[in-house]
């Protein structure tokens, strides 16, 4: 009779096990089989390659740098052979944000769309996410890790950055921005 209780225990923590794990696709599931796919581009951005603009930001500002731990990028770029994928991919990415863990913290539509959404607490952000696209040039997909970051903060420091890479990868970033203007 112990052996059927402690078998039955044992399998009964494992369905609870199999049932309370996410099925849902994931952002960084995403990023990890999108990096595979030479349709996009895919960058991690350390943060050593952030810097301001002018020695004399704000304490405020700097503070705010300080609070981010990683930046990922993620790229897809529209062409005539590709139409297909791109809205697809572009789908994937709407699903996934779909998911009530990512809060809206800004939108705006059009030709041009972006969404910004978020992880944490309003007041002490883990995780933001940029997602822009453009009807006729593809899509960029940003998160931005960090610990307790502060959105209002975040703004201002996005005016303040400027990217220190000359590597490859930041010049093939660079190229790809400027595809979009």
């Amino acid at each position: 009779m112990r052996k059927y209780i402690k078998n039955f225990g044992l399998l009964a923590v494992i369905a609870m096990l199999t049932v309370s794990c996410d099925q849902n696709p994931s952002l960084q599931k995403y990023y990890v089989d999108s990096n595979e796919n030479t349709d996009f581009i895919s960058l991690d951005i350390p943060v050593n390659v952030l810097s301001l603009k002018t020695e004399d930001a704000s304490a405020e500002i700097k503070e705010t740098l300080k609070s981010i731990k990683k930046v990922n990028f993620l790229g897809y770029q529209l062409k005539e052979d590709n139409i297909v994928e791109y809205k697809i991919e572009k789908q994937k990415i709407k699903e996934i944000l779909k998911n009530p863990k990512y809060q809206d913290l800004f939108s705006m539509g059009g030709k041009q769309s972006v969404q910004v959404k978020f992880l944490g607490e309003e007041d002490a952000i883990d995780e933001v996410i940029v997602f822009g696209s453009d009807k006729e040039k593809g899509f960029a997909l940003v998160r931005v890790l960090g610990n307790n970051m502060d959105p209002s903060k975040m703004m201002a420091l996005a005016q303040e950055l400027k990217f220190d890479g000359e590597e490859g990868s930041m010049k093939q970033l660079e190229s790809f921005m400027k595809s979009f203007n």
